[in-house]
């Protein structure tokens, strides 16, 4: 009798592991979209939005993922001064790239994700100069347009609310924002 138990509980424990269910499996999509705060340019919120493919599966470790991000940041900047009347500088920026993240399976949970990541990808943002001349003091605002490259590292996390719609958050160094937290769709 000891033994049936044993290949009985045995047997009820194997399906609980095989059922075991994670956020973020290989197959699955996952889209954030949120605001991103901090970073380079001023204090305005950025708009930012980014999908991934669940790719590669690491054993009962967790997953590994790919895909895209793209952000939008507008920034304001008046420089004004007793002596000079002051100008409105205007900063926009785009970024759009590719990122891959490692959600971590190490427990077992459908509600939450953790992950970590890095991404690479196009920067695009407008850069103001003056040009002064010192003998009629006259200053004139040139406008240039930039492009180059970003890098962002971050961690970050899911809490899924039904299994298809969630709340993200992440921290991290990005071109465009230091934490970034939204909405999470999974499909």
């Amino acid at each position: 009798m000891k033994k049936l138990m044993l290949i009985a509980f045995s047997l009820v424990m194997m399906t609980f592991a095989a059922n075991a269910q994670h956020v973020f499996e290989k197959g699955d999509i996952g889209i954030n979209a949120g605001l991103g705060l901090g970073g380079h340019g001023g204090f305005f919120p950025a708009i930012e939005a980014s999908v991934e493919f669940g790719v590669i599966p690491t054993g009962d470790v967790g997953l590994v993922s790919f895909g895209g991000a793209v952000g939008y940041k507008y920034s304001k900047y008046v420089y004004d001064s007793w002596w000079y009347d002051g100008d409105d500088y205007h900063y926009n920026q785009f970024t759009f790239g590719g990122r891959a993240a490692w959600h971590l399976h190490t427990f077992d949970s459908d509600k939450w994700d953790v992950y970590g990541g890095l991404g690479l990808g196009l920067r695009i943002w407008t850069d103001y100069t003056y040009d002064h001349d010192y003998w009629d003091d006259h200053n004139e605002l040139k406008t240039t347009a930039n492009t180059g490259t970003y890098t962002e590292l971050f961690v970050g996390g899911r809490m899924m609310i039904n299994p298809g719609f969630g709340l993200f958050a992440e921290i991290g160094y990005s071109a465009l924002s230091y934490a970034r937290f939204g909405l999470t769709f999974k499909m």
